[in-house]
């Protein structure tokens, strides 16, 4: 069992414009699959909003007023503690990456070792 949380934070948080950072947390029964491949998992399902977790673990946990549940870059997915972001192209450990701005939204999530 893997204690799972999701969160969109990638937009900024703008009650003003309906957009809100926000989380749902859920238990995920696999001991199969690694983190990364639960990452990859629940991006799919989150955007083609269709798959059994979303439908059973996800869907039912957000708020009616949720308009943007499509895992972007800069969201993020926290695994049995371990926080994973939404990256260019998959997913990274926090701690591996560095994150770029554009006003309150991330525009870019880098590996540390590109950067430099």
């Amino acid at each position: 069992m893997k204690e799972v949380k999701v969160t969109w934070k990638a937009f900024g948080d703008k009650p003003e414009i309906g957009r809100f950072v926000s989380s749902v947390e859920f238990k995920l029964p696999v001991s199969d699959k690694t983190d990364l491949a639960i990452c990859e998992e629940i991006f799919k399902q989150t955007n083609l909003y269709q798959g059994t977790w979303w439908s059973l673990l996800i869907q039912p946990l957000l708020s009616e007023t949720r308009t943007h549940t499509s895992i972007s870059i800069g969201d993020e997915i926290e695994i049995d503690g371990q926080v994973y972001i939404c990256a260019d192209f998959g997913f990274e450990k926090i701690e591996d990456v560095t994150i770029k701005y554009h006003g309150d939204s991330v525009f870019r999530v880098i590996k540390k070792e590109e950067v430099a």
